[in-house]
């Protein structure tokens, strides 16, 4: 057995445990749950798979039970995981190399980001998030959208692993996905009342009401989030900045988020960045400067969100060239969008409205032939 302990924590997820835990067994980890109160079958699937499965009394507070089971766990090596998560890719060598020489740090992982899209689990976007680390060396902060932070106050090195993750937890219902984020904005208003310098909490209290398309209050937690001295670097702090521009262009804001010109030299790096401002710009009118923005996306690594770097920019960029009337350059770009729904119905009109005009002009020349 591998010298590592997989630690999850549940509740009513006999949806989703199973397929986390099936895909966790080849790699000879200890797998430990630890249960804050299901009345589904969650404990009894999990015992099939899992090392140990044990209860927790639920106390509104997600890093007290991962905490909890750090300390069940019998390894000092921790891999952290989600119900609603499953291994796409792991590897058993570099995971053994890490705990050899980069005891002190914490190993990142990505996250791919699935949706359904037409009966299909479709890529949303990708992220990266801390699961691997000594128990020894760190613990869980925060009662809601938790944080991995070391034990003696050090900065900590963090490294990127292969390690990659397929994450369904933003597929639900409507009624599923509001309950959820209701939950976690009560949690995160009563962790800001004993954190309330704390800029990732306003970030979070903004993602939750963007998600229940609150998106005016979204735009106020988001401000509150960047008055603080943040180092441009985080992801957090680059997540917030296009979240909060994204927010101000729903709320027909677009005049306000030019503002963001001024922070372009911060954020100018930053593929989801380029294209927000690219859509900035096309929502005030300024398309030139729209398609220059589009242009450098697409010559940037991929962004957190799917197709920043590829589709979207070259989809904007069409429906630009459509609006100014230059067709043959729109159908060009629409093109490029293969299996881009929006792209592809733009295509399909733009190419049916140029063979009516075609036959409507040879049915005119025959007429006057006649």
């Amino acid at each position: 057995m591998q010298p590592i302990s997989v630690c999850i924590i549940a509740k009513n997820e006999e949806s989703r445990i199973e397929q986390c835990l099936s895909s966790l067994k080849p790699y000879g980890f200890e797998i430990v749950v630890v249960d804050t109160g299901s009345t589904d079958r969650t404990k009894e699937i999990a015992a099939r798979y899992a090392d140990k499965v044990l209860d927790f009394a639920w106390c509104d507070d997600f890093s007290a039970a991962r905490n909890y089971s750090l300390r069940e766990a019998s390894n000092n090596w921790i891999f952290m995981i989600d119900c609603d998560e499953s291994v796409k890719y792991l590897d058993l060598e570099e995971l053994t190399y890490f705990r050899k020489h980069l005891a002190d740090s914490v190993g990142s992982v990505s996250r791919e980001n699935l949706v359904t899209e037409n009966g299909t689990l479709t890529l949303n976007n990708t992220d990266y998030t801390e699961r691997f680390f000594d128990r020894r060396l760190y613990r869980y902060t925060g009662i809601i959208h938790e944080q991995l932070t070391p034990i003696r106050g050090h900065e900590f090195p963090n490294y990127l692993l292969k390690t990659t993750l397929l994450h369904t937890g933003y597929d639900m219902t409507d009624a599923e996905r509001d309950a959820k984020y209701q939950r976690n904005y009560n949690l995160l208003l009563k962790q800001l009342e004993q954190d309330p310098e704390n800029p990732y909490l306003y970030y979070q209290l903004g993602k939750s009401c963007e998600i229940l398309k609150d998106y005016s209050r979204a735009c106020e937690y988001y401000d509150k989030g960047l008055t603080f001295d943040l180092d441009p670097e985080l992801a957090y702090v680059q997540a917030m900045v296009v979240s909060y521009g994204n927010a101000l262009l729903c709320t027909g804001n677009a005049g306000t988020a030019l503002g963001f010109e001024g922070i372009y030299e911060e954020f100018g790096n930053v593929t989801d960045f380029v294209y927000l401002m690219g859509n900035i710009y096309r929502e005030n009118g300024m398309y030139e400067q729209a398609l220059m923005q589009y242009q450098k996306a697409v010559g940037m690594p991929p962004g957190k969100q799917n197709g920043t770097n590829s589709f979207l920019p070259v989809y904007q960029s069409g429906t630009i060239l459509e609006t100014l009337g230059d067709m043959d350059s729109a159908i060009a770009c629409y093109r490029q969008c293969t299996g881009f729904t929006p792209a592809e119905e733009k295509l399909t009109a733009l190419i049916n409205a140029a063979n009516k005009a075609a036959n409507e002009r040879t049915a005119t020349s025959d007429t006057e032939t006649n």
